[in-house]
């Protein structure tokens, strides 16, 4: 059985406008499926893990329609159910992980290789933040950053424009708007890393991204290091980074130029732990959040993801 999670606010609404045009075609109905559609945030994740816990055994791949943020609740959903595959057709505004697995296409094309099983080992992250609200461990498939990019993510999700540009397909500039809004008023970073074992002191960051893959921010090729691989994660780290060089440097990340500059450093490891002694943005597949410290780690069980090319 095919499970369908379709986040109706995704793209605008385009979310549902892909889902029915799935739905119209003969394919659909040679298969057996059941949809849900999310009624606010967050609801993703409590639906796949209820329908995982009823269906487990007879799913034969959670479909999600909608953007990063819904492919991350429902991977976090399926927390406990590592053998359920994953899939996703794109209908956010930034719709990376569709980018970085392969998953790219027309919707009822992408339908059509989940259902003829095409598949893909990826590793999810782990990580862990101080916050009281949130000590358990939740996963990530794309990426974790802290500082200046996180709060480009922070505002732009929190502004109008975003809804209005999704509407007309064009969600991606919201973050350049929000870049120059949060340029004028971000302060660097003193952050200490351990990378396997390895402490470092940075001071003046302007951020630091952890990836399981090269893209974010809707297209933005900024680890391009990063692999779909077991145990491995790319650390990024920008710093001492002049404010005058910083629309520059985002220009560059969509072409991966950016890792030749002398402010930027890359470092690989599995397990990482980032400290602050003040509190600090976040920002995890397009979802934001606050803390002193996390922890960072690859998960070590293969999951599945079905429809990439």
């Amino acid at each position: 059985m095919y499970i369908f999670i379709i986040n109706r606010i995704a793209g605008g609404g385009r979310a549902v406008q892909v889902f029915n045009m799935i739905k119209n075609h003969p394919l659909y109905h040679q298969v057996k499926c059941r949809s849900y559609v999310t009624e606010y945030e967050g609801h993703a994740e409590k639906l796949a893990q209820q329908v995982a816990s009823i269906y487990s055994e007879s799913i034969t791949c959670f479909v999600v329609i909608g953007g990063d943020g819904t492919v991350h609740e429902c991977v976090n959903g399926l927390k406990h159910f590592p053998t359920i595959p994953i899939s996703c057709i794109a209908a956010g505004s930034g719709n990376d992980f569709v980018r970085g697995y392969g998953l790219s296409g027309d919707p009822v094309e992408v339908f059509r290789r989940i259902v003829e099983h095409h598949n893909k080992d990826y590793w999810p992250g782990n990580f862990w933040t101080d916050s009281k609200r949130e000590r358990n461990r939740r996963l990530f498939v794309n990426s974790i950053s802290f500082g200046f990019d996180a709060e480009i993510t922070q505002t732009a999700n929190h502004s109008t424009y975003k809804k209005r540009l999704n509407k007309w397909k064009i969600g991606s500039i919201s973050y350049v708007i929000a870049l120059f809004q949060v340029l004028r008023r971000y302060k660097p970073l003193t952050v200490e890393l351990e990378i396997d074992g390895k402490r470092q002191l940075f001071e003046n960051v302007l951020m630091v991204t952890i990836s399981n893959q090269p893209y974010y921010g809707g297209g933005m090729k900024i680890n391009p290091s990063a692999r779909i691989r077991p145990v491995s994660l790319s650390t990024l780290i920008i710093k001492n980074l002049s404010a005058w060089k910083i629309p520059f440097l985002f220009v560059s990340v969509f072409f991966g130029w950016h890792v030749h500059l002398k402010e930027v450093s890359v470092m690989q490891g599995n397990k990482i732990k980032l400290e602050s002694k003040n509190t600090i943005v976040y920002q995890v597949d397009g979802q934001t959040g606050k803390c002193e410290i996390c922890q960072v780690s690859k998960e070590e069980q293969a999951r599945n993801i079905r429809g990439g090319k």
